[in-house]
Parts: C-alpha cells; sequence; structure tokens
C-alpha cells in the first residue's frame, strides 16, 4: 500500500505532529509506505490530498480535526482514494458519528488497515461539509470559538454559555420538499451525521451514508427549560425535544437574516441566500 499521511500541526493541542514517528513505524510494520505532509496554510489541506492522488496513492490518511478533515476531503471527492480519519481535534463529530476510536494509535491503525466504504457528502453554496454545517446561533458560536485560545469541551462550552442568554431567534425562509415555510430559529442545521462533536448529538436519526440529510429546525427555549433541551441534546434525545423541529431532505433553499454559518466547525462568510443540496456516495471514507 501507498499511502500519504496529511497532518495539521495546530491539531489537538499542537499534538498531531507526535504521530509521525507513529505512522512511520505502522506502515513498515504493516509492509507499506507513507509520505507525511503538514499543512502550512487553509486550503492547503485540499491541495496536499490532490497532489496525493496525482501521484497515485492508495490511501489518505487525515491527522486533525472536522475543519482540517473538511479541507482534506475535498481534495479526494469523486475519486476512488479513501480517505483515512485520525482524529486529532477539539470535537471530532464526523469521527464519532462514524464510532472511529478518538485513540491515535488505534485510529490509524484502522485508517491503513480498515474497509472503504462510501458516504454521502453535502454542499451549501458548493462549499462541501462531511457532518453538520449550521446558521445561526452555532454559527456566532464557531466565530467565537475559532477566534479563542481556550480549545476542547470546556472552551465550547463556555462559549455557547456566554452566548446563549442573549442570542435572538433569527427569521428564515426555507424552501423544501415543495413547501416554502418561514420560521423563527435559534439555529437551522443540515446534518449528514449524528453531531456537532464532543457528543452534542443534534441529529440521532442522521447516517452519512443513507443518501438523505436532516435539518433541524431549532427554537430558543425559555432559560428554564434551557438546561433540559441541553441535556437532550448531550444524551442522544434531540428527537424527542419540543424544541427541535426535523425535516428530511436532499436539497433546500434557505434566506436567512444572517450572513455567517459553519462548515464542519469552520465559520464562513455565506451570505443571506442558501442553496442546500446532498450528493449520495461520493466519498470514500475509512472504516
Amino acid at each position: 500500500m501507498k499511502a500519504t499521511l496529511i497532518l495539521n500541526p495546530l491539531s489537538g493541542k499542537r499534538r498531531a505532529l507526535s504521530i509521525q514517528k507513529m505512522a512511520t513505524h505502522m506502515a513498515t510494520e504493516l509492509g507499506a509506505t507513507i509520505n507525511i505532509q503538514v499543512i502550512g496554510s487553509p486550503g492547503h489541506g485540499t491541495v496536499l490530498a490532490r497532489e496525493a492522488v496525482a501521484h497515485g496513492v492508495d490511501r489518505v490518511i487525515c491527522a486533525g480535526g472536522d475543519g482540517t478533515l473538511n479541507a482534506v476531503a475535498a481534495g479526494l471527492i469523486g475519486t476512488s482514494v479513501p480517505l483515512g480519519v485520525v482524529a486529532m481535534g477539539s470535537g471530532n463529530g464526523y469521527a464519532r458519528s462514524l464510532g472511529l476510536s478518538l485513540r491515535p494509535e488505534a485510529a490509524l491503525r484502522t485508517a491503513f488497515t480498515g474497509s472503504a466504504a462510501q458516504m454521502d457528502v453535502c454542499y451549501v453554496n458548493d462549499l462541501p461539509f462531511l457532518g453538520t454545517a449550521g446558521i445561526g446561533f452555532d454559527a456566532r458560536v464557531s466565530w467565537e470559538f475559532d477566534k479563542s485560545t481556550s480549545r476542547g469541551l470546556w472552551g465550547y462550552m463556555r462559549i455557547i454559555l456566554k452566548e446563549i442568554v442573549t442570542a435572538k431567534p433569527m427569521p428564515v425562509r426555507i424552501t423544501v420538499n415543495g413547501t416554502t415555510q418561514d420560521a423563527e430559529v435559534l439555529m437551522l442545521v443540515f446534518a449528514n451525521t449524528r453531531e456537532f462533536g464532543n457528543g452534542a448529538i443534534i441529529s440521532p436519526g442522521s447516517a452519512p451514508d443513507d443518501g438523505l440529510a436532516e435539518l433541524q429546525l431549532v427554537s430558543k427555549p425559555w432559560l428554564l427549560p434551557l438546561f433540559k433541551a441541553f441535556y437532550d441534546v448531550y444524551t442522544g434525545r434531540a428527537d424527542r425535544s419540543k424544541y427541535i423541529r426535523t425535516v428530511v431532505a436532499r436539497e433546500a433553499v434557505v434566506h436567512q437574516a444572517g450572513t455567517i454559518a459553519h462548515l464542519d466547525g469552520e465559520p464562513v462568510k455565506i451570505g443571506h441566500d442558501i442553496r442546500f443540496r446532498l450528493e449520495a456516495k461520493r466519498l470514500w471514507v475509512v472504516r
């Protein structure tokens, strides 16, 4: 096997670089060859993945968080080269949703030896995402988290708790499944997988290989029910919450009052008008 390992040196509180020696030893043990590449700037992961495909590799392995995975996957969509996942980010929602190990050594071994399966890829305004994308509150949290020096679950929760009390519902107009509806939402989540990361399961029924996406329209609870809503999300019961309405679809058009979004946790300026679509079986992923 000829593999390329693409890693983000900033991921895992800068621990991602530490797996280079482990990857080299494991490749030797398994009779594989490995080329290690380090991401140097935004978008570089996509370039490195495309170069790996052009050089005829059998497998591309990504070591980093969901944002890094998004970038590397963008260079593999529509090819026959599988993506191996070594989750070393703050949330690791995609790896968690696929049931992959969060231990680097176990994840790396799976990335080398596991079988690949075809996964769906979603887009907002032609920008791809693998797990979740969103507008409204979770997009604002993503922007704040991106600027923060505090990583991990508690850094994320600190921003959520700081922002949630003053967060106001946002008007949206959604055209989906042949109907147009107006709503006021705390956030609207486009879900291809179950969770944001860190165990926050926003869409328990989502699977990345079923050819369907779930749009989760989340309204804002009053202060006292807010804790129950958090409990539902972190115990996999979001589908039972009266504050979350699910619409199953493969495409939708949304007009939002705001202009920002997140894609796999990475903040982006997306504009008021959003075109969402799912493309089935577009990416090979090692499980």
